[in-house]
């Protein structure tokens, strides 16, 4: 072979050995038992970093979800969860708005009923995910009969006091709305006590009021999503215009204390807490901050609102059911994220859940342990009220008009009259369904 010849042939084996190296180099996926590639978790053991957003006051309760999510990369080593937290639900919500219009959503996020269909469109369903199956409530918030997230408790809403001012007042436990005013005027007259802590510089404390109170006189459940099949829903005769004619009743009696727009929600609590008022309205979420103020809960005591206007009508009680959270659709990692949620609300994790939470339970076969709950559950007869936010339609009209009934419960204690109030709300309505 002559020198030209055994250069070529050298140059053809070097290219040749190049060639079979890089094939070896790809190691392309290994296929599983069932013929499928291998992804572990997000393939080749990637690891993956979920982001779990959530508010809460209580910053007990804030450290406990931020630790106990971390136990989860002993489950699945290739998966870890951060939360993020805020201390309320408006800062909250502001900030979930932002990053949802710049397609920055956390992987999990936290959401309270009336968000489910303002946020529809940025979550995935979640019927194929195993706890769907035994929550209680998720099928009732389905948004177009699919489960956009899952609910986490529920609880009564409630007026606690203070038993030893009743009994030093001589004052009964109410039972109807005219025995409640009752009760708020005997208090105001003996002077001792602030009647009712309200915290309206902050708006949201009166949902007690201004929110719940035409639901439940509706005795309809699915009463905020019929608004939207009237043009006029907010008029004389409507359960809105009866409810508030209530609410106006205990605004202008003079019983929230001398400057109830001047006092905000904390100052509130630490009002009825300090005992320098006797009542305030809230969900079964002020216990445990009422227990880490005072100490223990020896004076405290709780009874269903009485909305109704006598006792020849059932006392029904309105349970909140709340702390949803779905999966973003923006998330790079929707199957680690079912199955952290999952884990998340399987027995052993969510019973810790709940008694931090120290709210009552939203799956079937997990019960709470909340000893005030129990007694008061124990103490009472009513009938179960559910909350249910409005549909896409009742969302979208409340939106066009910018619906605040928090705000009208402040521009209420202002002075605003129930009939301004009507006329307004029923003349933007009509427009902003004209022009759907």
């Amino acid at each position: 072979m002559n020198r030209r010849k055994w250069a070529g042939w050298l140059l053809t084996c070097m290219l040749l050995v190049t060639v079979i190296a890089g094939c070896s180099g790809s190691n392309p996926p290994a296929a599983t038992s069932g013929g499928e590639e291998n992804t572990e978790s997000k393939g080749n053991g990637e690891k993956v970093a979920l982001k779990m957003a959530m508010w809460d006051s209580n910053n007990d309760f804030i450290t406990f979800v931020t630790e106990k999510v971390k136990e989860y990369s002993s489950v699945n080593p290739n998966v870890s969860v951060e939360v993020e937290s805020f201390k309320s639900d408006s800062d909250y919500l502001q900030a979930i708005k932002v990053r949802a219009g710049g397609g920055a959503l956390p992987d999990v996020m936290e959401l309270k009923p009336n968000w489910l269909a303002d946020f529809k469109d940025q979550l995935i369903p979640l019927d194929d995910v195993g706890v769907v199956a035994t929550n209680k409530y998720a099928k009732t918030y389905a948004i177009d009969g699919k489960v956009m997230a899952i609910p986490s408790v529920s609880f009564p809403e409630l007026v606690y006091y203070h038993p030893s001012i009743f009994e030093e007042l001589k004052l009964e436990v109410p039972t109807t709305w005219p025995q409640f005013l009752e009760v708020l005027t005997a208090i105001k007259e003996d002077g001792t006590y602030i009647p009712y802590a309200m915290g309206g510089k902050d708006a949201w404390p009166d949902y007690p009021f201004n929110e719940f109170l035409p639901h439940i006189l509706s005795d309809n459940e699915n009463y905020l999503s019929d608004l939207a099949k009237e043009d006029t829903p907010f008029g004389e005769g409507t359960p809105f215009y009866q409810a508030y004619q209530q609410i106006a009743e205990m605004y202008n009696a003079g019983v929230m204390g001398p400057d109830p727009l001047g006092v905000g929600a904390d100052q509130a609590n630490d009002l009825f807490i300090s005992k320098q008022a006797a009542i305030m309205a809230s969900g079964l979420w002020f216990v445990p901050t009422y227990q880490g103020k005072a100490g223990n809960l020896d004076d405290l005591a709780a009874f269903p609102m009485p909305y109704r206007p006598n006792e020849d009508s059932p006392l029904k009680l309105m349970m909140f059911t709340d702390h949803f959270y779905g999966i973003s659709s923006t998330s790079k990692h929707p199957e680690e994220a079912k199955a952290f949620m999952e884990w998340f609300y399987s027995p052993e994790v969510y019973k810790e859940y709940l008694n931090a939470a120290q709210l009552d339970s939203a799956f079937e076969g997990v019960e709470s342990e909340v000893p005030f709950l129990k007694s008061f559950y124990a103490e009472h007869q009513y009938e179960n009220f559910i909350y249910i936010p409005g549909d896409a339609a009742y969302t979208e009209l409340s939106n066009a008009i910018q619906l605040d009934v928090k705000a009208l419960g402040q521009e209420m204690m202002a002075g605003k009259s129930v009939d301004d109030i009507a006329k307004d709300l029923n003349a933007k309505w009509t427009e902003a369904r004209k022009n759907k």
